[in-house]
């Protein structure tokens, strides 16, 4: 993350947490929200947007490696890739954190074991990444299934056979795991509760915020 960027979303986040103290909202960083805290805290409604937590694939070696992070992990400390990374998995979040990787001059190859792209439902928004993936030189290997991963990088099967992708830094971006388990214990824990967003099923900003409308104007 460039240093421009930095001030312009701190200044951003700094109006935003001003518009919300305007707004009589109270927020408490820091603090893990079990049933008994819930519950004492005698909230008319509660709702529970815990998200969702990255899948790590039982690729061998993956654990071994120094240096392996999770597409959330590299997306909120860039500094931790090397020169070069494989991402393994061609979602949204995957093909998207290898264009903001060479936008910081990293070298970012792209592994996946399906025919395609998963565009999450938005075929305007593929046409964009497809041209910013030409843009910007992201090597995406389709039909590649990732074997295991070495001191060197990424061994993978495709259609010319197994081949060895060199990286400095291995990124995985496999899916999210609902936290429905930790969300639902909550449920009695107010009169009204409700479970939004990728605690339920990992889906896309859309269907996030439109639950989220939804619920605040049943409340």
């Amino acid at each position: 993350m460039n240093v421009p960027f930095k001030q312009k979303l701190a200044k951003y986040l700094d109006r935003q947490a001003k518009k919300v103290a305007e707004a009589g909202v109270e927020i408490r960083l820091g603090t893990e929200v079990t049933q008994d805290y819930a519950a004492s805290e005698g909230a008319d409604v509660l709702i529970a947007a815990l998200g969702a937590r990255p899948v790590k694939p039982p690729i061998p070696g993956l654990d071994g490696r120094h240096s392996v992070l999770s597409a959330e992990e590299a997306y909120a400390n860039p500094e931790k890739v090397g020169d070069s990374a494989v991402v393994i998995g061609a979602g949204l979040s995957g093909v998207e954190l290898a264009i903001y990787l060479t936008s910081l001059g990293r070298k970012a190859t792209v592994v996946e074991v399906l025919s395609g792209i998963n565009h999450g439902g938005n075929f305007q928004h593929l046409k964009a990444i497809e041209a910013e993936i030409n843009k910007c030189g992201v090597e995406v290997h389709l039909n590649t299934k990732a074997l295991e991963v070495t001191a060197e990088g990424v061994s993978c099967e495709g259609p010319g056979g197994v081949k060895l992708f060199g990286a400095d830094t291995v990124i995985y971006a496999t899916g999210q795991r609902p936290l429905w388990d930790e969300a639902e214990c909550l449920n009695l824990c107010a009169p009204d509760f409700y479970m939004i967003g990728d605690c339920i099923a990992p889906r896309n900003i859309m269907n996030a915020t439109s639950m989220a409308f939804s619920t605040a104007r049943n409340i």
